[in-house]
């Protein structure tokens, strides 16, 4: 497997197909053997590239979380762009990588063709709580090892998976439990907890000219508002909304995944994906700065 020195550190990465580059940023329990059923599908149009970020073997563990921050994670995307000689890139990721994704699109939005945030925005609604969970999984991993997370992967935004496709969550369970304890542990602290929450860029992303598409499972809950928000703030912001599915949806409903990414991309390709004219009115037909004027809500 080919690898790249990336912000100091050795990141594994594959690709596939060709055409306009489409780089896929997996989630904290996945890695990029988690976008198979989008790798096989999208590479038959796409340039597709994914990559394990940090701490995710066989990609480089790197003993300080500090490593693991956020724009850290960031800088890994935007050098594996430039050494992969990729002037702009659709960008798709899931969870932490949607966060990833978003934030990019937000420091790079010139390297930018579309991007799509699939289960993002955990942890914002409180994230002095988030922190402390963090912290104190990422503690128990230190002790215990990746066994300590066998709750996490049946929780609420997993069941869904295990009940719909038992073999395909046992294989991203199996997955998930041959991950690095120490890198898991790592990105819990300098990613996942110590991100701030997405709330705290409105201002930017109201100005963000890079199409988007969010998704997101209706019982992936901490994700539901994350993702109204993104949907009200964004300008060119789509939302796709997948029945009773949780929080890995690509792997959960990988066929409505691909087909609502592909319409995505094929308009944002065609440059038929814009933002919400503004005079294109409110729900009782009235132009929309006439609604905001009247006082009608």
């Amino acid at each position: 497997m080919p690898d790249l020195t990336l912000d100091g550190a050795r990141i594994a990465y594959m690709e596939a197909g060709s055409g306009p580059p489409l780089v896929f940023c997996h989630e904290f329990a996945g890695s990029m053997e988690s976008w198979e059923p989008q790798a096989g599908y999208f590479s038959r149009f796409y340039r597709v590239i994914a990559y394990n970020a940090k701490g995710y073997p066989p990609s480089q563990v790197p003993d300080s979380w500090q490593e693991y921050t956020w724009d850290r994670q960031v800088a890994v995307l935007f050098e594996l762009l430039e050494a992969l000689s990729i002037e702009r890139a659709h960008v798709c990721g899931l969870s932490m990588g949607a966060y990833t994704a978003v934030q990019f699109a937000l420091a790079h939005p010139e390297r930018c063709r579309a991007v799509v945030a699939a289960g993002v925005g955990t942890g914002s609604e409180d994230p002095d709580a988030f922190l402390d969970d963090m912290d104190r999984r990422a503690a128990l991993l230190e002790v215990k090892g990746m066994a300590s997370m066998e709750p996490y992967l049946a929780g609420a935004t997993r069941v869904r998976f295990l009940e719909k496709d038992p073999r395909g969550w046992e294989r991203f369970a199996t997955l998930f439990r041959a991950h690095s304890a120490r890198g898991s542990a790592n990105t819990l602290r300098g990613f996942q907890g110590r991100r701030p929450s997405i709330y705290t860029r409105a201002a930017d992303l109201s100005r963000l000219g890079v199409p988007l598409l969010v998704i997101c499972g209706d019982e992936d809950d901490p994700c539901i508002e994350p993702s109204l928000f993104l949907k009200r703030t964004v300008p060119g912001c789509g939302l796709t909304v997948l029945p009773h599915t949780g929080h890995a949806c690509n792997l959960e409903e990988p066929a409505a995944f691909n087909q609502a990414v592909a319409e995505f991309l094929a308009r944002a390709e065609a440059g038929r994906w814009a933002p919400r004219p503004e005079d294109s009115g409110d729900i009782l037909g009235a132009p929309r700065h006439e609604a905001e004027t009247s006082g009608t809500r």
